[in-house]
């Protein structure tokens, strides 16, 4: 497997070449470009697998190790997703609770530093689940043990999840150990994960656990997993049906409530504040959206016509792919590609949701023309207004539909002969 070596090899050098620009915003053009030319690797080492998966394993274990690596160290500069995670620890050690308090809110001013200006969206509470909450609590007062520098502190606030991208990874190794490089590889994840630290690492660990507890027949282990990524993100409470009509055993998911109830129960009084929040990804507010824009259009350009449009489709599909689903990889797979299609928010580190679940050619196409997104960041760099341009939508958007077009009707023409 030279060639595989070779492609690691030079996605290698591609990381290096990020590594050394560190700051990733300032330099946003050029990490669009040099994460373009990583994905080419990567989807030529995709296709190597594919073809041999034979003795591929430890190049793709070592590469992705050394991916990881290089990325670890660099300051969160594409995000300040990490700064806003410091900041709900910070505050729940001050007696705040992040589903009802603002970081605007004068009441809190004294926890305000020097990476106080990085808190994003301070006019809003969490969004977060609270898993991620108890997370964020316990995470606080070992990064300020460790260090005073709250710089070094956001930095340690990515360490937790990249290890949840480790055990993932160890997870698919013993589930579907041919498809690792799918995930493995993926400069998405490596950058938004590791360069970044997102928390969806936890997510998918805990949805990858729930698919392979259900698929070896452990279904309480595959309900209880399933409720633990539903506590650190909330939209995989739409594959319970899923999973109830694959594998029943309802009454194993409630046997889980009394826990997901206490893992909740400090932070209820937040709730009301939730559902509204919750409601803005569906109709609200828009980042690197691709249906909704349609949906959005024919209602006449106002969220509150679009969001029960929005979530009538959504609902309507999902029931018709949880009816139809035969397969519970699949089923998850198309699940939960309906809700990134039409939800009115979908950051590319989201698109690591569907990569453990046997993504299609034209997905993973998408994940490698997610960084287009970024694009946002020049301007907003340059005015402080954050407003997308539909060039960089449609250059994103048009292949990956058309892919995925051109594929429905192959399969139909097949089904046909």
């Amino acid at each position: 497997m030279w060639l595989l070596a070779i492609a690691g090899l030079l996605a290698e050098a591609g990381y290096l070449v990020l590594n050394r620009l560190q700051d990733l915003q300032r330099f946003v053009v050029e990490y669009i470009a040099v994460t373009f030319a990583i994905s080419l690797f990567y989807l030529f080492a995709c296709w190597l697998v594919e073809r041999k998966p034979q003795g591929s394993a430890t190049i793709v274990v070592l590469g992705g190790l050394a991916f990881r690596l290089t990325q670890a160290t660099l300051y969160p500069s594409l995000t300040d997703d990490p700064h806003r995670y410091r900041w709900e620890g910070k505050l729940q050690a001050a007696g705040g609770n992040p589903y009802v308090e603002r970081p605007e809110n004068p009441r809190w001013a004294h926890l305000r530093d020097k990476t106080w200006e990085r808190v994003n969206r301070k006019d809003l509470p969490t969004v977060y689940g609270p898993l991620l909450e108890w997370c964020f609590r316990a995470l606080y007062p070992v990064v300020t043990w460790w260090t005073d520098d709250e710089r070094t502190q956001v930095r340690l606030f990515k360490a937790p999840f990249q290890l949840f991208d480790l055990a993932t990874a160890a997870l698919l190794a013993r589930w579907r150990p041919a498809a690792l490089v799918v995930y493995f590889w993926s400069p998405l994840v490596v950058v938004e994960f590791w360069g970044s630290g997102h928390t969806d690492s936890v997510l998918l660990f805990f949805l990858v656990g729930a698919v392979w507890a259900a698929g070896a027949g452990r279904w309480s282990l595959a309900y209880g997993t399933l409720w633990m990524a539903t506590l650190v993100k909330f939209w995989p409470a739409f594959l319970f049906p899923l999973f109830w009509r694959l594998g029943g055993r309802a009454r194993l998911a409630a046997a889980w409530t009394p826990l997901a109830a206490l893992i909740a129960w400090p932070y209820w009084r937040g709730l009301p504040e939730l559902k509204s929040m919750l409601a803005g990804f569906l109709g609200g507010w828009t980042n690197n959206a691709s249906l909704f824009h349609a949906i959005y259009a024919a209602a006449g350009r106002d969220f509150e016509q679009a969001k029960p449009i929005v979530t009538a489709l959504l609902l309507a599909v999902v029931t018709v792919v949880i009816w139809r689903s035969r397969d519970l990889v699949d089923g998850v797979r198309r699940v939960t590609v309906t809700l990134l299609a039409l939800s009115a928010n979908c950051f590319p580190w989201y698109l690591t949701w569907f990569l453990p679940f046997r993504p299609s050619a034209a997905l993973l196409l998408w994940t490698t023309l997610a960084p287009l997104s970024y694009h946002i960041l020049i301007g907003y760099a340059a005015t402080g207004a954050w407003q997308e341009t539909p060039f960089y939508l449609w250059l994103e958007y048009v292949p990956v539909y058309a892919m995925l077009l051109a594929g429905l009707w192959t399969r139909g023409s097949r089904r046909a002969a």
